[in-house]
């Protein structure tokens, strides 16, 4: 009689746990979901008042990059519904061809790609562009975190380590920034160590690969003049107001104006011409002018849950490859969003690099959203409190 009853009460209980578990996962996959919902709201409405002036001064129609965000969303949203429902496991088989799939795409555009002040980043698909560096970041992280799961069992020997870090990595970062796009070579960098930390290999194999990253990220940026300067420029934009310091100062001007409340929707005086890039890498200083300190530190907030719920998914995940899964596309997400907008309030280089789910860019909404089913499936499966 004792065992039945011992037998019964530990069945409740693994049951207790089993629900208390898929409700956490279940919170964490909807916080996900109404997080990626806000921003893409926020995005919209942005990208309508940012883009608007420019939009109409050359293509003559002041909706038009509105229309292809719209749009933009609309095809994101489709492959949201597919990659939310595709197990995750999956992508273990797919990880090579994914891959090689990317790294062929990044050739190309170096061949054939559209030439726009001074790099190939957009492949022409018809009336419409590729930005073939936002595949590449997905594609890394999948190749990454299946062959570190493979190899688990030999990552306490530091070449087994080594070998596909440098083969994985090194290609894409390689081909990246003969485009060239430091930016994003620094965002597919943080993501890749996020699965390193994820995996198994001891956490000193990792901190070496994140030295010889920032050497490596170090030597590019002081290789081209061009570059070193506009990532000084930061420091002290006044130097040259006209030249390398303008759009920094036009974006403090922006933000300056919104004060707490903002100047109100649609009515940015720095989407006149004043901001460069205003819809896109500094799309967060519109948001600023016309929301005030209000609408920055909501979308500030936002990005702060977007990173804990990915990292609750990544802890609670079923398998190491899941785990490391979620933990670079929460990287991913986290450390572009960090660059982007310490970049407009001049604490970071600027690197012009979007806004994830906010920025203007089509390629690069579709593939965000794309990644953000990945990591809500990886919530859905997440492993229960006793395993």
């Amino acid at each position: 009689m004792t065992v039945k009853v011992t037998s019964i009460t530990q069945a409740r209980t693994a049951a207790r746990r089993r629900s208390e578990a898929a409700k956490v996962n279940g919170r964490a996959a909807t916080a996900l979901m109404a997080v990626a919902a806000a921003l893409l709201v926020i995005g919209i409405t942005a990208t309508a008042s940012a883009s608007s002036a420019v939009a109409l001064a050359d293509r003559a129609d002041g909706w038009f990059f509105l229309k292809r965000q719209l749009l933009g969303a609309a095809v994101g949203a489709a492959v949201l519904a597919v990659t939310v429902r595709l197990d995750y496991r999956l992508y273990r088989k797919l990880a090579l061809p994914i891959y090689l799939v990317a790294v062929a795409l990044l050739v190309l555009v170096l061949v054939v790609g559209i030439e726009d002040g001074g790099a190939r980043r957009w492949l022409p698909l018809g009336p419409f562009t590729l930005q073939v560096s936002e595949v590449a970041k997905p594609a890394v992280v999948i190749a990454l975190a299946a062959v570190l799961e493979r190899k688990r069992r030999m990552l306490d020997q530091f070449g087994h380590f080594l070998a596909p870090v440098v083969a994985i990595l090194g290609i894409v970062g390689l081909l990246v920034m003969l485009e060239p796009d430091l930016g994003t070579t620094m965002v597919i960098a943080a993501a890749g160590l996020a699965v390193m930390l994820a995996s198994s290999a001891p956490a000193r194999f990792t901190a070496a690969a994140a030295g010889g990253s920032l050497v490596a990220g170090a030597l590019m940026a002081v290789a081209e003049p061009y570059r070193f300067a506009r990532i000084t420029g930061f420091l002290d934009p006044w130097a040259d107001p006209a030249g390398t310091g303008y759009q920094l100062i036009q974006g403090y001007l922006a933000l300056g104006t919104g004060g707490l409340f903002g100047v109100g929707l649609g009515a940015s005086r720095a989407r006149w011409f004043f901001l460069p890039n205003a819809h896109t890498d500094f799309i967060f200083a519109i948001i600023g002018e016309e929301t005030g300190l209000v609408g920055a530190g909501v979308v500030l907030a936002l990005f702060t849950l977007l990173t804990i719920a990915g990292w609750v998914v990544a802890v609670r995940a079923p398998d190491p490859f899941g785990r490391m899964l979620a933990a670079g596309i929460t990287a991913w997400f986290a450390v572009q969003a960090l660059i982007n907008i310490g970049g407009v309030l001049g604490v970071m280089p600027i690197t012009g690099i979007t806004l994830p789910f906010v920025s203007y860019g089509s390629s690069a909404l579709v593939v965000s959203m794309g990644a953000l089913g990945i990591l809500v499936n990886v919530a859905q499966r997440g492993r229960s409190a006793e395993s």
